[in-house]
């Protein structure tokens, strides 16, 4: 019973955890000069050090450089956590959000995203997971967020650098257009204020349900009976 226990422990870990580090959100924001630009990560299972995960934006249909752009630092993330990186130092970050990004104003460009750009992150040199196709410039596609934002779909895990617009959610390209501007204000709109919101910190994995979990168990009982 206790292998059983086990085995069905690890499985559904397997089911709810398809990656480590995931890109979850995509934005580009209203603000003078675009601002505030970057991404959302999210932990699948918990991260001693960031510093083996890399970021890259491949600009205007490009290819990539086969390296990233900038490493993340070592900084830890529990599962379940989010981590939000900026294009910038510039407060922009904090003005549309309401907090400080984890990391701001990271080198080479690499969110410094248009919303036509391709977005990539890298594990230890190889890239895990993208948004956006490769050789491709995103003006135009469904896949666009200028002035706007992209955002995972609930349980859909890294994708090895083969993007499918059909696993993101999609503000609208110019969807924030004029959202920096509120209530006869100037330039003092926020994320909350914009229509529609970036959804900040609401990617899920959901968990096994118990008709998996009976499954798996059955299956299981079954494989152990028939190696007797």
């Amino acid at each position: 019973m206790k292998t059983i226990v086990t085995v069905l422990a690890a499985a559904a870990a397997t089911a709810a955890a398809p990656g480590s580090l995931i890109i979850t959100g995509i934005f580009d924001g209203p603000l003078p000069g675009g601002d505030p630009k970057g991404i959302e990560l999210y932990a699948t299972a918990a991260i001693t050090d960031l510093s083996i995960y890399g970021l890259e934006t491949a600009s205007n249909g490009g290819a990539s450089g086969g390296a990233p752009e900038a490493t993340l630092p070592a900084d830890s993330m529990a599962a379940g956590e989010f981590y939000y990186v900026s294009n910038g130092n510039d407060g922009d970050f904090a003005q549309w959000f309401g907090f400080e990004a984890n990391f701001s104003g990271p080198s080479g460009g690499a969110v410094n995203h248009n919303g036509d750009d391709v977005l990539l992150l890298y594990q230890n040199g190889a890239v895990i997971d993208s948004f956006g196709v490769l050789g491709v410039d995103g003006s135009g596609e469904p896949w666009e967020t200028l002035d706007g934002w992209a955002y995972r779909n609930n349980g859909v895990g890294a994708n090895g650098g083969t993007f499918d617009a059909g696993n993101w959610s999609f503000s609208g390209r110019n969807a924030w257009d004029g959202d920096d501007n509120f209530n006869g204000g100037s330039d003092n709109g926020t994320n909350a204020t914009a229509t529609p919101p970036f959804p900040t910190g609401t990617f899920q994995i959901p968990e096994p349900t118990s008709t998996l979990l009976g499954g798996l168990g059955l299956g299981l009982l079954f494989m152990l009976r028939r190696k007797k």
